[in-house]
């Protein structure tokens, strides 16, 4: 463990592994632990999953590791998962996401959640920026909602203006070739229409407005840039 001394303190620089796996607007809500200990001078690395890796192209403050069982060059590891070992907790608490995730280490309560992604390098269409884009598909909604009056409130939105629809391939809808050009459209559009949690968390690095349609309070994303539309659960 290294350390300099600085007006006769002596700084420890700790190598810090963050673990959390699974789901993109999750890993993209545990960057500002990251990047809280990085402000503070420490080394830190972030494991997840390969396809949630691109993320780390718009992040210079940690690096992305592959799921391993070998964690000995770390001097203290911050492990966030919630499933499978929380994932009964979590839904037996009557926290949310984010305060239930903070709340699992002592620095939590003092980090500024706002995430903090560099400019995506994509140049998009210029057509782009008179379009609405539109996520009409999700994954964890407690009350599922029709695509089809997504994309109606997307059109709503536009006023005539083109409405273009993405997502998951798996779901028939056109999927982009990488996270970063996902969040180089989601920069350029005109209008954001998303009830998709991830794509409404990525918006919030990435926008000054957006529409958000309203999941569950406990799997819910909240910023004050959203432009909500509540639904009763």
């Amino acid at each position: 463990m290294g350390g300099r001394e600085n007006a006769g303190t002596i700084l420890y620089v700790l190598n810090i592994l963050i673990v959390y796996h699974l789901r993109l607007g999750d890993i993209a809500r545990c960057l500002p632990i990251a990047k809280y200990f990085a402000d503070q001078g420490h080394n830190v690395m972030f494991e997840c999953l390969p396809e949630y890796h691109g993320l780390f192209e718009m992040v210079d403050y940690c690096k992305p590791l592959y799921p391993q069982n070998d964690h000995s060059g770390f001097h203290r590891i911050i492990n966030l998962q919630i499933w499978p070992d929380l994932h009964e907790d979590f839904c037996a608490s009557e926290l949310g996401w984010s305060d239930y995730v903070y709340g699992l280490f002592p620095e939590g309560k003092d980090i500024d959640r706002q995430i903090v992604l560099n400019s995506p390098a994509i140049v998009t269409p210029p057509e782009l920026r008179s379009w609405v884009l539109c996520f009409p598909t999700g994954y964890s909604q407690d009350k599922k909602i029709d695509v089809r009056d997504v994309i109606t409130i997307a059109h709503q939105v536009a006023n005539g203006r083109p409405v273009l629809c993405a997502g998951k391939a798996a779901h028939g809808m056109a999927e982009f070739e990488s996270i970063e050009y996902m969040c180089a459209y989601i920069r350029d559009a005109q209008e954001v229409v998303t009830i998709n949690t991830s794509t409404s968390i990525l918006a919030s690095a990435l926008r000054k407005s957006w529409v958000h349609i309203s999941d569950s309070p406990k799997h819910d994303f909240k910023h004050p840039n959203q432009r909500r539309i509540e639904r009763k659960f």
